[in-house]
């Protein structure tokens, strides 16, 4: 650890991602530490403050950006670590999604569409229902459309309950409208231990039947109670819970969703971020013997 030029490897390694934090013995029997989110963790929480910074300059009077806000646009934007194909499955289970940075809330990329949410669910059977511009043009004339979804929230933990952790699991459905049935996903990546889903749709592949109507589909979010709480804890119903959606098109040519997105009506209001004035902040029960 006093080794300056190991330290320099620890800290390149950390800025690329990293992993876990090990120790382990060189060529010389000399032990070494090698770098990961140990050393990752102090720029991932810069980048964090970053975010939350600017986030707060879109937010109406009285409300905040979420924590969860932030995890779900950093998780969506994140560089990966890898870009070659041929190692991108072996690369997202054993290095992670890669360096995230705010940058992209500053100077978002022109290729791609990248939208923001964030809100309250009151109870379990409470389902938000949000309207995502997802402009028919460019659907038509794009190779490949895709969705990508990233959802965040953050529920009450127990840890008596090891193979889950998380009390609460988010649920996510995407449809061309309310009546419509339920989008297929071409990729499905969360566990139930760490609250963070991430869905992949291929917009070309429609459900049976469904026909695409107007240029706004449709978000289904919701909660389901997976664990008890701790015994001595009460929480409040309420759970916190965003999504950051990217659209792109994944074909030859890239056509970019940017213009025909910024011509929709619908698009001119989306610049703000609000919070129900209805949310109630209650704090934690804790709860004494009898």
């Amino acid at each position: 650890m006093n080794d300056p030029a190991h330290s320099a490897d620890c800290m390149t390694d950390a800025a690329q991602g990293g992993g876990t934090c090990n120790y382990t013995n060189s060529a010389d029997t000399l032990a070494l530490a090698a770098g990961g989110t140990s050393f990752a963790a102090p720029l991932l929480a810069r980048e964090c403050a970053f975010a939350l910074q600017r986030l707060q300059r879109v937010c109406e009077r009285g409300a905040q950006p979420f924590a969860v806000t932030v995890k779900a646009f950093l998780a969506l934007t994140a560089a990966p670590p890898v870009s070659d194909e041929a190692v991108r499955e072996l690369a997202d289970r054993a290095l992670g999604r890669g360096l995230a940075i705010m940058q992209r809330l500053d100077a978002p990329a022109s290729g791609t569409g990248v939208m923001i949410w964030q809100g309250v669910l009151e109870d379990e059977k409470d389902i938000a229902r949000i309207q995502v511009p997802i402009p028919a043009g460019w659907l038509e004339e794009a190779d490949e459309p895709f969705l990508r979804l990233m959802v965040a929230w953050d529920p009450p933990v127990n840890a008596a309950v090891n193979h889950l952790w998380a009390t609460r699991n988010v649920s996510a459905k995407l449809r061309v409208h309310p009546d419509a049935a339920a989008q297929h996903t071409s990729k499905v990546r969360s566990h139930g231990t760490y609250p963070l889903l991430e869905r992949l749709y291929n917009l070309r592949k429609l459900p049976a039947n469904t026909k695409i109507e107007g240029d706004s589909w449709l978000i289904e979010i919701g909660y389901e109670q997976i664990a008890e709480y701790h015994p001595a804890m009460t929480f409040p119903l309420q759970q916190r819970v965003a999504f950051a959606a990217e659209l792109e098109d994944r074909g030859q040519r890239r056509l970019s969703p940017q213009s025909a997105l910024q011509a929709l009506p619908a698009t001119k209001t989306m610049t703000r971020l609000t919070v129900p004035p209805s949310v109630a902040r209650l704090p934690i029960i804790l709860r004494t013997p009898v």
